[in-house]
């Protein structure tokens, strides 16, 4: 079963939020640009397959949320589909426990 999740954290440092999820998932996160995503985000893993994607939680036309059920996050972390998410929601929890699982999806 492929999982979507959302996590937000309170912080503001996009930098610092990467460096906990790096080292909580011993990955390395790729920079990127681009309009859509709100300026600088960063991702790991391909798009055709698990993957992650932290970013603003800013849309770059109207200021407002991304998401707006959840203003109060300035940084979010979406983990796409994903076979694992209960072992990611684990391993946050214990290394990256700043990070709070805001939605958990089956789509």
């Amino acid at each position: 079963m492929k999982m979507y999740d959302l996590y937000g954290i309170l912080s503001v440092d996009l930098e610092e939020a990467k460096a906990s999820l790096e080292a909580a998932f011993d990955i390395d996160f790729q920079a990127r640009e681009s309009a859509y995503q709100g300026g600088e985000y960063f991702i790991f893993g391909k798009r055709t397959e698990e993957n992650f994607v932290l970013k603003r939680n800013v849309d770059p036309i109207d200021k407002e949320p991304v998401e707006m059920k959840f203003p109060e996050y300035p940084i979010l972390l979406y983990v796409n589909d994903t076979p694992r998410s209960l072992d990611l929601q684990k391993r946050i929890n214990q290394k990256a426990s700043k990070f709070i699982l805001l939605r958990s999806q089956n789509l």
